[in-house]
């Protein structure tokens, strides 16, 4: 089935065109809960949780019949395939949790600022790929691929950072941390590691620890440092324990490695710590900051 997209008077049709494998044509890999993908004929999307970024892949050809030349017919395909791609990627982001609680499509309804300054991202989109193929009939074929990354200063938690600060209201210390601040001394820890396989996580850019049996927030919205959680994410994501830490750059060489024991929320993207566990992290804490500057790991599947 083809697409039909009417742009003034001429008539533009979005298909697929593919000469050469993609990676939408690939064995899906065991790598699943990292990646969702949207397969349709109109349009291919992907978000990466690993690697922090999505895209979405769309191609428009025009009426050769319509167009005086096939410069004129480049020209049209290519402005009706970045437009399509660009209203299926806010589509794609519209849809991602924010957090175990939150879709974007809920908060950018409620929250002008969120909406304004989603919409700037999606405008400032990076063209990822763009391939052009002629036919014997004089028509054109173009796809184009545009994308945004999960984090930095122009990627999707530039503008959820803000917003969980604008959602966070100030709360007086917790008792909980009081009291592990009395826990044994233990070895100085440089990050965190949280071992959610096999409990139904699903990722989100501002996914929360919380602590099994208590109204307690470990870690999320509260005492991060912003430059970092922007930078960083909120936290990582990766599919085993030695890739985790192997990811040094983020969490150091010495990561406490815990297991989650449930997963929570309406989108199952926060994780349940034991108290012993969640005890253990805060001492390590008050002697290195690693949860303030963003120093966490979510290993799913």
């Amino acid at each position: 089935m083809k697409m039909k997209l009417a742009i003034g008077i001429l008539l533009l049709v979005v298909s697929v065109a593919s000469a050469q494998p993609k990676w939408w044509e690939e064995e899906r890999s065991a790598k699943a809960a990292l990646e969702e993908r949207t397969i349709s004929e109109e349009y291919k999307s992907r978000i990466n949780w690993e690697d922090g970024y999505l895209e979405v892949t769309a191609g428009a050809t025009c009426n050769i019949e319509l167009a005086k030349t096939q410069a004129q017919c480049y020209s049209m395909s290519l402005k009706t395939a970045r437009m399509f791609a660009l209203e299926k990627l806010a589509e794609i982001i519209y849809g991602v949790r924010i957090d175990s609680d939150n879709l974007f499509v809920n908060e950018v309804e409620k929250d002008v600022r969120l909406k304004t300054s989603t919409e700037g991202l999606i405008t400032g989109a990076q063209e990822l790929a763009l391939n052009k193929t002629e036919f014997d009939d004089g028509s054109i074929w173009v796809e184009i691929t545009m994308g945004l990354t999960l984090t930095g200063e122009k990627g999707l938690s530039s503008v959820v950072v803000p917003w969980m600060e604008r959602k966070t209201q100030a709360s007086p210390p917790s008792l909980f941390a009081a009291s592990a601040s009395r826990t044994a001394a233990t070895p100085e820890a440089t990050g965190l590691i949280v071992d959610a396989t096999g409990i139904g996580v699903r990722p989100a850019l501002a996914p929360r620890i919380l602590v099994q049996g208590k109204d307690e927030e470990l870690y999320g919205r509260v005492n991060i440092e912003q430059s970092a959680a922007i930078r960083f994410g909120v936290v990582g994501y990766t599919d085993s324990i030695d890739k985790a830490k192997a990811l040094t750059e983020r969490i150091g060489a010495n990561p406490i490695v815990v297991k989650a024991v449930a997963a929570a929320g309406a989108h199952n993207a926060d994780v349940l710590l034991s108290v012993d566990d969640a005890s253990e992290i805060l001492a390590a804490e008050m002697k290195n900051e690693f949860l303030k500057e963003c120093k966490v790991v979510f290993v799913v599947g």
